[in-house]
């Protein structure tokens, strides 16, 4: 049922080095069907044409508003759109990627109908296992049903549930919240702010998200070694506090074991430096959580630590991208 809502939606963009796919981005963003939006542009130092094209764009569309700051990263732009957004609504869109003509429209009257505090909708990408808990049919969620969505990484719901760009907002949920600078995979730190504070979100089943894959990205294959990509590590060790915090053990549990096998790839699959740092902070975790791991899961666990290469061949039949 459409609302007939005409609240402000704020849509964040932030900009860095992507001169090839920024126009067919904003062209989205601008055909949205619901048109009470305020589009920001937040160039982040690009040494490319971006800042040009941004201010362009402000040209074309009074909804358009530029920010121009040296680079600090994704968080840090992202945090910039924030800091100006005078929407009731917050969205966020990658620049590398693009949006079908209803993505603000099917939010706005996913969230008017029934007052969930964020709405997330599907992702066009061929990357994506397929749906196996989330059905066709738009669903209410509860905290702990979101919260269920983050037990398998690998998981297509996994996906859906983490990353801030498939998403909106209340504003009341976010407005106080800001991205970890300095920080890569800061979606997963992000989500941890609010997984046992807000009341209902609502799925949309539409594939409204267009996603690419960009190999060149810091998450791309080309960058695999980066020992930043720890960074989703501490976020995980993040997110097992905060259930320990409300008593969540199961949900700890399963954040711990997950924590532990991504560590177990990146050795896997790692050069000697990133093996070395896996493999440290791999004993780190293990030591300062195994009292939460059931007595069979020690005895599996504490393999890697002594035989790493009989560990994956025994236990692993996981494969990350």
């Amino acid at each position: 049922m459409r609302t007939g809502s005409n609240k402000l939606v704020s849509i964040i963009i932030p900009v860095y080095n992507v001169e090839k796919y920024l126009d067919e981005c904003v062209e989205s963003v601008i055909a949205q069907s619901y048109e009470n939006i305020e589009i920001i542009l937040v160039d982040d130092g690009s040494t490319d044409s971006c800042g040009m094209l941004c201010d362009k764009w402000a040209t074309k569309d009074s909804r358009i508003k530029v920010v121009h700051r040296p680079n600090g990263g994704l968080s840090a732009a992202r945090n910039s759109g924030l800091e100006i957004a005078k929407g009731d609504y917050i969205s966020f869109v990658d620049s590398d990627d693009s949006v079908k003509k209803a993505f603000i429209e099917d939010f706005i009257d996913a969230l008017e109908n029934t007052g969930a505090d964020f709405a997330f909708c599907d992702i066009e990408s061929a990357r994506l296992a397929e749906r196996d808990r989330l059905g066709t049919e738009q669903m209410i969620l509860s905290d702990k049903e979101c919260r269920q969505l983050l037990i398998d990484p690998l998981s297509r719901e996994y996906v859906e549930m983490v990353v801030a760009w498939n998403k909106i907002y209340k504003k009341d949920l976010i407005k106080d919240l800001r991205y970890k600078e300095g920080k890569i995979h800061e979606d997963e730190f992000m989500i941890n702010n609010f997984i046992y504070s807000f009341s209902k979100a609502v799925y949309i089943p539409h594939r409204n998200y267009i996603y690419r894959v960009n190999d060149e990205g810091i998450t791309g294959s080309e960058n695999r070694n980066d020992l930043r990509h720890l960074d989703a590590v501490d976020a995980y060790e993040e997110r097992m506090q905060k259930a320990l915090d409300n008593n969540d053990i199961e949900f700890a549990n399963s954040v711990l074991k997950w924590a532990l096998l991504k560590l177990v790839q990146f050795y896997r699959h790692g050069n000697e430096s990133m093996k070395a740092e896996s493999y440290k902070k791999y004993r780190l975790l293990y030591d300062g959580y195994k009292k939460y791991l059931s007595e069979k899961q020690r005895i599996k666990y504490s393999l890697f630590k002594f035989k790493p290469e009989i560990f994956y061949k025994l236990f692993l039949m996981i494969r990350y991208n």
